[in-house]
């Protein structure tokens, strides 16, 4: 240390010192901000992570261009032939589906009856769509054949890719729905399309009620209407979703099956808890070991500094100069770990969203028949996990680090003053 480094006039600190101090010490310096960066790195990391999970799980929603699935729980068959509606879909009539447009909060309403086809020749899931809906215009996206379904279409149908390529079916060949010959003009991937739509056949919404209408099987346990619906995909101003689906319920009455991003987290709920309260834990025991290690580094730079201080103190430092100098340095040095570790963490949250997570859904939403081989199995949508560093996440971390650093070097620089001139010399 050079004895030409004084405090300034007004008696706070010299900060060419502070670099100095800094940059001739750098195993200590070194020391110090891995111990704060790699806390602060593995808190916002871990918080990215969990939001990032509870941001997958709306992501299927999302994907269809919805917030909210409504539905209503309907009636077994009584027998499985021919054109039936599910268990879990019942008729939602035009009175209903108009209501549910004029909701404060809605912004669309895409109509689509969904039904399961028993042919002698094999089974089908078929779902009728509206051509100018959003959730026709996501389907359009995993296209790979063909076209899409368009506004007037009557007797065609877009074929899901699986079910093709199982039925061997090209655009143009010819498939039989509820004893009614439709022509194929294109082929989706669902899979890359919106999954909670899946389907082995898309027809023209008008052309799928007068099958569903005139079938008998629905006839015998429904109230069908020729302009009956039974999924509603509705798109909400997001402040207003949880309001919706209260409405939804209440105007669908008991049996109402109202689907929204927190029916995804409740399927989650213990893999949620898990992940909230592993990433607490382990956020905050990387905070407590960064400033343990930030403390270890501070003490052992002050034992070898000692000669440093005395002679500070000889050349007529005062006790509130040195406490100030020392102070500043150690949380500076803070602030540079605390300004690697959000590096750090955007990093890791880059590498987080390679990554794809499995999100339950629940089975009402898309049904297969559980007598069906693989109808009663779990079915998960693939998400990306799109981890993001949120300004919102960084700051408890980051005032924690801060706090957590005043204290430490509070502690050094008390201890720092503390030091006599007389006693460091009399050991040298």
């Amino acid at each position: 240390m050079s004895i030409h480094h004084v405090p300034s006039e007004n008696g706070t600190m010299n900060l060419s010192f502070v670099w100095a101090e800094l940059s001739r010490r750098p195993a200590r310096t070194l020391a110090g901000l891995l111990s704060v960066s790699v806390g602060v790195a593995l808190f916002i990391s871990l918080a990215a992570y969990a939001t990032a999970y509870r941001e997958a799980a709306r992501f299927p929603l999302t994907e269809i261009g919805a917030n909210v699935v409504a539905q209503r729980q309907g009636t077994v068959p009584k027998a499985f032939r021919g054109i039936v509606l599910p268990h879990s879909t019942a008729p939602i009539h035009r009175s209903e589906v108009d209501a549910v447009r004029s909701l404060p909060g809605v912004q669309e309403v895409g109509e689509a009856i969904f039904f399961w086809d028993f042919e002698p020749g094999g089974f089908v899931i078929g779902m009728g769509l509206d051509p100018a809906s959003a959730v026709a215009d996501r389907m359009r996206a995993g296209l790979r054949a063909g076209r899409f379904l368009r506004t007037g279409d009557h007797d065609v149908a877009v074929v899901d890719a699986t079910y093709a390529a199982q039925q061997h079916l090209t655009i143009g060949g010819t498939v039989d729905v509820g004893g009614k010959s439709v022509t194929a003009v294109g082929i989706v991937e669902t899979a890359q399309a919106g999954q909670l739509v899946e389907a082995n056949l898309y027809l023209p919404l008008a052309d799928a009620r007068a099958l569903v209408a005139a079938a008998p099987n629905v006839r015998a346990v429904h109230d069908i209407r020729a302009d009956d619906d039974d999924i509603l995909y509705v798109r909400t101003d997001p402040a207003h979703t949880v309001s919706v689906a209260a409405q939804l319920t209440q105007l669908l009455g008991k049996t109402a099956i109202v689907t929204t991003p927190r029916s995804f987290e409740e399927v989650l709920g213990s893999t949620f808890a898990l992940i909230d309260r592993f990433g607490a834990l382990v956020g905050a025991a990387g905070l407590v070991v960064a400033m343990a290690g930030l403390l270890r580094a501070a003490a052992a730079g002050l034992w070898e500094r000692r000669r440093d201080i005395g002679l500070m103190r000889a050349v007529g430092w005062r006790r509130r100069d040195v406490i100030a100098q020392v102070a500043v340095e150690t949380l500076i040095l803070t602030a540079l770990g605390e300004v690697v570790g959000l590096g750090l963490a955007a990093v890791v949250a880059w590498g987080l969203r390679w990554t794809r997570v499995m999100i339950p859904v629940p089975w009402e939403v898309m049904p297969t028949p559980h007598f069906l081989p693989g109808g009663a199995a779990q079915v998960a949508v693939t998400v990306p996990l799109d981890a993001r560093i949120h300004a919102a996440a960084t700051l408890g971390p980051l005032a924690a680090g801060l706090i957590g650093g005043m204290l430490v070097s509070t502690w050094v620089a008390r201890r720092a003053a503390a030091v006599k001139p007389a006693e460091v010399w009399r050991h040298e």
